[in-house]
């Protein structure tokens, strides 16, 4: 099992895009910039900025869009929680 700390934030270039599959369960934090999520079979848009987190909460493809520069932490839900934030870096 891995600890917590060692998860490292993805850097996410703006308009580059991120595929999670079958993720149910786990949860994205964007550690920097701005970041749109979108679930196969989900109508709604999901928009997350810097300390913001979001479980994925359906099966199938869900992606994940730098609206800016952004860096995101994908990983079990309540992997980082608002006490740990700000000890993450903001990009890897």
């Amino acid at each position: 099992m891995r600890h917590e700390r060692e998860i490292l934030p993805l850097a996410l270039p703006q308009g580059t895009l991120h595929r999670i599959g079958d993720g149910r369960g786990q949860q994205i934090t964007v550690t920097k910039g701005v970041v749109w999520v979108t679930q196969a079979n989900d109508a709604r848009d999901i928009l997350l900025s810097r300390g913001q987190s979001f479980i994925i909460d359906r099966l199938g493809l869900t992606v994940a869009l730098a609206l800016r520069d952004a860096a995101i932490i994908v990983g079990p839900a309540g992997h980082v929680t608002a006490a740990d934030f700000a000890g993450y870096p903001q990009a890897a």
